[in-house]
């Protein structure tokens, strides 16, 4: 995080169901970076770099299922990135995204489950507890 707003950069995987025979198209990832730049985010491109995972079809496929954003941590604005995300996947209704922001995983589903709710509460918890500690040892604040 930086000092002047607090930015952080999140990595957003975009997973598609191979049983059900659905992709992420790239078609399906511009819309979602296009609906992601509504949030006001800092900047949001596709991942570059890295070797496709075992099991996936081709390293093009899975650069456009990545998508780095750098945003700022305001608890709002990471809960409306996760309501999105979370639109996009019950709209697509398959697969799955993984969210990684600073040392924190959230795996998130087209259904909407009691779990899946707690997993993203802690995962904001976290994510706002790390933000305070970041901002008092900023400020110099010891206690």
């Amino acid at each position: 995080m930086d000092r002047h707003g607090d930015l952080a950069e999140a990595t957003v995987r975009l997973w598609h169901d191979e049983s059900a025979g659905m992709r992420v198209s790239e078609a399906e990832t511009t819309a979602l970076t296009e609906e992601l730049v509504g949030l006001a985010l800092h900047r949001v491109t596709p991942l570059r770099a890295g070797p496709a995972p075992v099991g996936t079809r081709s390293v093009e496929a899975w650069e456009a299922a990545t998508i780095v954003i750098t945003l700022r941590t305001a608890p709002t604005l990471v809960r409306s990135l996760i309501g999105l995300l979370q639109d996009w996947l019950r709209r697509r209704n398959s697969g799955s995204i993984e969210m990684k922001l600073g040392e924190h995983k959230l795996r998130l589903t087209s259904a909407g489950r009691a779990e899946q709710r707690e997993a993203i509460e802690h995962f904001f918890t976290s994510v706002e507890r790390d933000r305070d500690a970041a901002r008092a040892a900023e400020s110099g604040d010891r206690g």
